[in-house]
């Protein structure tokens, strides 16, 4: 293969390469630690509000909440039950993982707002609560498709149409005008001699009568 049949090649395998690391990016699920290395205590280094908002949660990540066995736990409540520090009506109760010294772990099923509050009510009066909020779902977009000129009524004009789709057939015989339609009409000459020969003709008569009658 030559060279410019190589790069000639390169943009198409690049675009695969970049849509390939985009789809498996988008589909891996990330893991969060509430409170970042201090964990879900009732004083962190970084505020919950602060940690929540620079960081970006999308469908199918995990919150884990850190917490010392046994002293701690989580709650998912209500936005209310978040603002007044509610912990009797809890939409979830997080157990902790078995195995692990006090961590539970969460999974963010749904786009929208979570909220989280301490199972010690006093805590979280203190400040040991969060919530966050789950990115949409982004569905991929059709471009449009590109608008169709309206075809025109026709690419070439058209045709004139043949004076007969036969030939036409000659005229028949009877209908031909006659042989002397065309003749020449007579001369002056030929006329008057027509008229001398009948003067002459009707003298000849006059005088054969008057014969006739003497005798």
């Amino acid at each position: 293969m030559g060279a410019s049949q190589v790069w000639s090649s390169a943009p198409a395998w690049l675009v695969i390469v970049v849509g390939f690391a985009a789809v498996v990016c988008s589909s891996e699920a990330h893991a969060f630690y509430a409170g970042g290395r201090d964990g879900w205590v009732l004083d962190p280094t970084e505020s919950y509000n602060h940690w929540a908002g620079r960081n970006r949660f999308q469908v199918n990540d995990a919150i884990v909440f850190t917490h010392e066995k046994g002293v701690d736990s989580v709650l998912q409540v209500t936005e209310q039950d978040f603002d007044t520090c509610n912990t009797r009506n809890p939409v979830r109760r997080l157990q902790a993982d078995v195995g692990s010294s006090g961590s539970s772990v969460f999974r963010l099923d749904r786009s929208g707002p979570f909220f989280f509050i301490s199972s010690d009510e006093d805590r979280c009066q203190k400040g040991q609560k969060l919530y966050i909020i789950v990115m949409a779902v982004r569905q991929p977009t059709t471009p449009p498709a590109p608008a169709v000129a309206p075809a025109p009524d026709s690419a070439f004009p058209p045709a004139p149409a043949p004076e007969s789709a036969f030939p036409l057939a000659p005229s028949p015989v009877w209908a031909s005008a006659p042989e002397n339609a065309h003749a020449p009409p007579p001369t002056a000459g030929a006329s008057r001699l027509v008229i001398d020969e009948a003067i002459i003709g009707s003298v000849v008569g006059v005088i054969g009568a008057l014969v006739l009658c003497a005798v």
